[in-house]
């Protein structure tokens, strides 16, 4: 992924996001195990929910022992469950040994970041094998990044190539991108830049920010695909409305130059004031450079409109 421009490529370790909830009845396919404890944690009644997983957790079940591990990664006060990442391992670590796909990829993100347990790339290698081995997208993701930057094991980009490959075509955006990236530069496969559009095309679209803003620049270059400075403009949108520091940079420069969009002095001011506080410095030095530049060209009262404008370019309330 170029996260900053042509020159700093960067590719994503695949992280759970979203509620503890949603964490929790995402992990597997459902069972009325889990549908019991996705009901209790719609409806409210998390206490219930947390005392059946540990009930069955103490009982030996993988699933419980997992769902309570998530728990105490994140905590969950209502209910009664601290933060308490010791606790987390132990759960994971449970249901890791019993072959537990889902623990074994969170157990081994624990042992990548060092949270919880010494850092080790060797045992976080170990579990993302583990859980790779039985299909689980995420472990297959963060595997290849691991191999992709020789974490813990003799650097193989083809081999991180496959393990992209096999956790896109399960769905995860993160892979998509990543895919997108090596095809893109010619890594571990020969340059394709429609087959890396397509990629990032596919993770855009899923609403991976990181996508959205490669697209974007594939878009506004003809790289890939024909240039489409109004699709250039609609992607970087998307990904600067995340907080993406470069697609704010980027966006900033076609309202400058009514590239994709009728130029527009005060959004471009709006959207290089974003990117001046947020991002990579080499971001921040380009953006502050494009302020210096529009404040020779703008009103006292359009900066102050354009300053009033990027308090409300964040995501959700983008108007």
């Amino acid at each position: 992924m170029k996260c900053f421009g042509k020159t700093f490529p960067v590719i994503f370790l695949s992280v759970w996001v979203g509620s503890t909830a949603q964490k929790i009845w995402a992990a597997n396919a459902p069972s009325p195990f889990l549908n019991q404890i996705h009901q209790d944690f719609q409806t409210g009644h998390e206490k219930d929910g947390v005392a059946l997983l540990q009930k069955e957790a103490s009982s030996g079940n993988p699933e419980a022992q997992y769902g309570l591990g998530i728990l105490y990664e994140h905590g969950l006060p209502e209910a009664g469950i601290p933060k308490d990442i010791g606790q987390a391992v132990q759960w994971y670590r449970a249901a890791a040994e019993k072959n537990h796909a889902p623990s074994q990829n969170n157990l081994g993100f624990l042992y990548y970041t060092g949270r919880g347990v010494a850092r080790s790339y060797t045992e976080a290698l170990r579990w993302y094998t583990a859980s790779a081995s039985q299909g689980d997208a995420e472990a297959q993701c963060s595997l290849g990044h691991m191999y992709y930057w020789g974490h813990g094991v003799k650097k193989n980009v083809p081999k991180a190539l496959d393990l992209y490959r096999q956790s896109a075509e399960k769905g995860n955006a993160t892979a998509m991108n990543n895919l997108a990236y090596l095809y893109e530069h010619g890594k571990g496969v020969h340059r394709d830049f429609k087959e890396a559009t397509y990629w990032y095309k596919r993770a855009a679209v899923s609403g991976h920010s990181y996508a959205q803003m490669n697209l974007g620049e594939m878009y506004e270059n003809g790289v890939g695909a024909r240039r489409n400075y109004g699709r250039a403009l609609s992607w970087y949108k998307k990904a600067a409305e995340k907080g993406r520091a470069h697609a704010q940079l980027k966006l900033g420069r076609l309202y400058e130059h009514g590239r994709g969009a009728r130029k527009d002095l005060v959004e471009a001011y709006a959207w290089y004031s974003l990117a001046s506080q947020n991002g990579h410095v080499e971001t921040q030095i380009q953006a502050a450079k494009a302020l210096t530049r529009l404040t020779n060209q703008l009103t006292p009262a359009q900066i102050a409109e354009a300053k009033d404008r990027a308090s409300h370019l964040i995501e959700g309330k983008a108007q």
